[in-house]
């Protein structure tokens, strides 16, 4: 059953590499979509994560005694493909959003991930009892559904989120702040 998880994975390494080319030649032509980190990014979780809804949904209703197994084991790729793009956009936009402190942003985004790794499978034999595998694994499609919009909101208004962020102004005031310094550094060596 992992097979086609795997399976997604790898196409979506190909995917992804096949973005980061074409992200890094616009990089070199100066194109100016490349300058926002939203743009450069979240791209990959807009496809990723209607292909996650998509799967759930697939695999809540086609796992069912006459349907062929194959059928509802199949739903895995488009989940593996979706699952490697988000998880790659997210690290990409955590590192790119966060600069200097990227490496803190990861480590809380992997902490509420294994939060939530650990505390999910309580629930799980309580929810596929009561409401079955198809209603089960769809309340899971519907909450990933409206999460899968989260980037497009990032896409649409993240300059203003990032501006409403006391963090976000301290990164920037810090990074101009380097540049100024460094700038100066530059025209001191220059003078002399």
């Amino acid at each position: 059953m992992f097979l086609p998880i795997a399976f997604g994975g790898i196409i979506a390494t190909g995917f992804f590499l096949y973005y980061d080319h074409v992200l890094r030649r616009a990089q070199q032509l100066h194109k100016p979509w490349t300058s926002k980190e939203e743009s450069r990014r979240l791209p990959l979780a807009c496809v990723g994560g209607p292909l996650v809804v998509v799967s759930l949904f697939w695999l809540g209703w086609s796992a069912r005694a006459e349907v062929p197994f194959w059928v509802p084991m199949l739903a895995g790729i488009p989940f593996g493909i979706g699952f490697i793009l988000v998880f790659m956009a997210m690290i990409n936009y955590l590192t790119d959003a966060y600069e200097i402190f990227a490496a803190s942003a990861m480590a809380a985004s992997g902490c509420c991930r294994s939060i939530v790794g650990a505390i999910l499978p309580f629930a799980t034999t309580k929810m596929y009892g009561n409401l079955g595998v198809a209603w089960a694994t769809s309340l899971l499609a519907f909450l990933s559904l409206v999460l899968c919009g989260v980037p497009f909101v990032f896409l649409w208004k993240g300059d203003r989120i990032r501006e409403g962020s006391k963090f976000c102004r301290y990164i920037r005031e810090k990074k101009a702040g380097e540049l100024d310094e460094l700038e100066r550094e530059r025209r001191g060596k220059d003078e002399r």
